[in-house]
């Protein structure tokens, strides 16, 4: 699931740089969770690229953030802007949809691969 993982990190990564570019309202709630939920989806995906125990609850983690960070112009009142309005909601819809992907997998191939290397 690396390049699932690789793909939840640049989503983060999007979300702590929009904290400046995409922030019509200049609202510093909405840069302050950017910049932390973004910061932990870009963090947490990157640590789980490498660590190879069971990393189930952190895909249903992301998958709260984007959905989270999808609704953000609500929450925080740009909705009237529509070009961030649907960049956040599209990057946001695509976080939960690949945490919940990656959640609902039945097994981890990277996982899988490396067991029967050891073995």
């Amino acid at each position: 699931m690396t390049w699932r993982n690789s793909l939840l990190a640049a989503f983060g990564a999007w979300f702590v740089i929009s904290a400046w570019a995409l922030n019509p309202m200049h609202s510093s709630a909405y840069r302050w969770t950017s910049v932390i939920l973004g910061g932990l989806s870009l963090v947490g995906s990157i640590w789980v690229l490498f660590e190879r125990a069971n990393r189930r609850w952190w895909y249903w983690a992301a998958a709260v953030f984007g959905l989270y960070l999808g609704l953000t112009p609500f929450f925080y009142g740009f909705a009237a802007h529509a070009w961030a309005l649907w960049v956040t909601m599209a990057i946001g819809a695509l976080m939960l949809a690949g945490g919940l992907w990656n959640a609902l997998s039945r097994g981890d191939p990277d996982l899988a691969k490396d067991s029967h290397r050891a073995a």
